[in-house]
This record gives structure tokens, C-alpha cells and sequence, in this order.
């Protein structure tokens, strides 16, 4: 590998995302080593993705079973599995996003604990203590910042939701997790008029 591709390609494979805003310099050498950071990846089952318009890059596994030779390839990017709940804040930030790109100019969205706790209170079971359950919520915050979906912002109890959530929930999970909603309510309230 040559010097030129050493630094940014060590910021891609320690950082997972790599935001134009976090590391300047080390995104113009992405963006202008581009094919060749993705030629060296490519030999060990890699691929570089960049969004210039978000300003964001990570690498992905390839969707390789084998190789030419029928040999299989080791994972090298690890999967994470999520639970229902962190993976439910998930599309819900993402359709807040989505939301406020259609409503601001501004590329941020910052919401507070309070807001996060308040968008996913009504899709958990109810608990009969309120703190255990701000708690429950309040651990699925940590593992979405964890996971830098959420990056906590100099102001206490204030996330700002990464650009990057928009690669890791498509248009098409969202869309698909807005019909699973809509028929969820239809069922409740037909569930609700039989009752009275």
C-alpha cells in the first residue's frame, strides 16, 4: 500500500464512519483516493462508500459468500445484532430526519433525551414504574451512540442524529415500517370499537 493511501484508510477501517466535518483533511484524501482506497479494500473483501453530498464515508463488507476459488471469506466487519427497541428508534429517528430535511434548511437535527424518550414511549410495553422504563430508554440511547447513530452535542442531554443513519435505514424499510404502523393502528382501533 502507498503512504498516500495509509492514513486514510486506517481513519476508515478505526473509525466505521468518517464524517467530512470530524477529520478534513483525512476526508479530501478519501475523496481524492477514492478508487484506489476501494481497489486496496476490494483485496480484502471491502468496499469504501462515500456520500459527498452528507459528508460521510465507511466501509462495508462485500455480499461475498466465496471467492472464485470456493474458498469462504471470513467476515471482517462485524454485524451487530439489535434489539427491537434500539432497532424501532432507529427507523423513528430516521423518519425524523427525513421529516426535517423536508421542513429545514438546516443539516442538523438535535433533539434532547426528553424528545427521544417521548418518540419511542408509546410504541414500548407500559411499566408500572415510569423511571425503569426512562432508564430501558435512556440504555437504547447509549447503544445508538455506540453505534454513532446519535452523537452526544456539547449541550447536556442533547444528540445530534448522524447523516449517516440514512444508509443504515433505506427509504424502503421506512416506507415499509410506516404500512406495518398504519396497519398496527387500524387493527388497534378496530380492537378498541369491538370493545365498546
Amino acid at each position: 500500500m502507498s503512504d498516500a493511501l495509509t492514513v486514510p484508510v486506517v481513519h476508515l477501517l478505526k473509525a466505521g464512519v468518517l464524517y467530512q466535518s470530524d477529520a478534513p483533511a483525512v476526508w479530501e484524501q478519501i475523496v481524492s483516493q477514492q478508487a484506489a482506497i476501494g481497489d486496496y479494500l476490494s483485496v480484502i473483501g471491502l468496499d469504501v462508500v462515500i456520500d459527498r453530498a452528507e459528508g460521510y464515508a465507511y466501509v462495508r463488507q462485500q455480499n461475498l459468500d466465496s471467492r472464485d476459488d470456493g474458498v469462504p471469506v471470513p467476515r471482517l466487519v462485524t454485524r451487530h445484532r439489535l434489539s427491537f427497541p434500539v432497532s424501532l428508534m432507529l427507523v423513528l429517528l430516521r423518519g425524523r430526519l427525513a421529516d426535517s430535511d423536508a421542513d429545514s434548511a438546516d443539516p442538523r437535527l438535535v433533539l434532547t433525551r426528553d424528545d427521544l424518550v417521548e418518540m419511542v414511549r408509546g410504541f414500548l410495553p407500559p411499566r408500572s414504574n415510569e423511571a425503569q422504563l426512562v432508564d430501558q430508554i435512556d440504555a437504547h440511547i447509549k447503544k445508538l451512540v455506540d453505534l454513532k447513530a446519535l452523537r452526544q452535542t456539547k449541550q447536556t442531554g442533547a444528540y445530534e442524529v448522524r447523516r449517516h443513519i440514512k444508509a443504515l435505514v433505506d427509504a424502503q424499510a421506512l416506507n415499509d415500517f410506516n404500512d406495518l404502523l398504519a396497519t398496527y393502528r387500524d387493527a388497534a382501533s378496530t380492537t378498541a370499537k369491538d370493545d365498546t
